[in-house]
């Protein structure tokens, strides 16, 4: 069996083209497991047609591809009190409804923004508006295996969720099995030596799928595994030690920088 069947890949690695072309040369290059990452180009999967949509899922029953999809970023802010809100909300139920149509294991989402990430009051009225956000679309779920993820993000100066904490603390008012968490291991690097660690066992009974990528610990370069400094070899130890048996994500800029991490990870598994 190929390396690659245990593992996925973002479209965030064929940004450079359309996304039709980019699936295709995925699914031509044998990537069994495929996330769409609605943003930039790639959007254009929220507005695709029944007939699109027929031919997407036709093509991943010839080449038995498990589907995955990373909701919109721009424009979109699930903490928001008002503005965006109503906006985000019908991108979102257009993730699921498309997702439960490709019977889709998960949808990211990141929790959005605040006007102060270092603010506890301001991020704890954050929290409980993403979850408020999150109630109306359990739903659109229902009985299907699509899970609804949370993603940790890069500390940028007004987003929420750049901590754990913050997205444990969401879960847990919503209290839904159909919500969890995705663990982005170069976003938490980027907080300070040891988080991506120390992080990963915080979350780790909310986890249900991983981001992988490295960098230098100064920007989200989303380079190879082991092009940076991102602790893969203990990062990996305690993941093998809890037995962690969700989704494995690359999300690098390019398919050989994927091909180079799937490498290197198997090597360590």
């Amino acid at each position: 069996m190929s390396a690659k069947a245990s593992y996925a890949i973002s479209t965030y690695a064929l940004f450079d083209q359309p996304l039709r072309e980019a699936i295709q040369r995925l699914a031509d290059g044998g990537w069994t497991s495929i996330e769409i990452m609605c943003e930039a180009g790639h959007r254009e999967l929220l507005e695709w047609s029944a007939g699109e949509l027929n031919d997407l899922r036709a093509l991943g029953s010839e080449k038995g591809i498990v589907w995955s999809i990373h909701a919109p970023i721009d424009g979109c802010n699930p903490a928001a009190a008002g503005g965006l809100r109503e906006q985000t909300s019908d991108a979102m139920k257009r993730c699921l409804e498309v997702a439960a149509f490709l019977d889709c294991t998960h949808v990211v989402m990141h929790a959005g923004e605040v006007e102060d990430r270092l603010d506890g009051a301001e991020r704890e009225r954050g929290v409980e508006r993403v979850a408020q956000f999150i109630e109306p679309l359990l739903p659109h779920i229902g009985d299907s295996r699509t899970r609804l993820l949370l993603e940790n993000v890069p500390p940028y100066p007004k987003v929420l969720g750049w901590t754990v904490s913050d997205l444990i603390a969401i879960c847990k008012q919503v209290a839904s099995p159909s919500v969890g968490i995705v663990y982005d291991i170069g976003h938490a690097h980027l907080i300070r030596k040891g988080y991506a660690l120390d992080g990963l066992r915080e979350v780790f009974p909310y986890m249900q799928a991983l981001h992988l990528s490295d960098n230098r610990g100064i920007k989200d370069d989303h380079l190879a595994v082991g092009e940076g400094t991102v602790p893969f070899a203990a990062i990996l130890s305690l993941l093998k030690e809890k037995g962690f048996a969700g989704s494995w994500v690359i999300e690098t800029t390019c398919v050989a920088d994927a091909e180079l991490s799937i490498s290197r990870l198997s090597q360590q598994r």
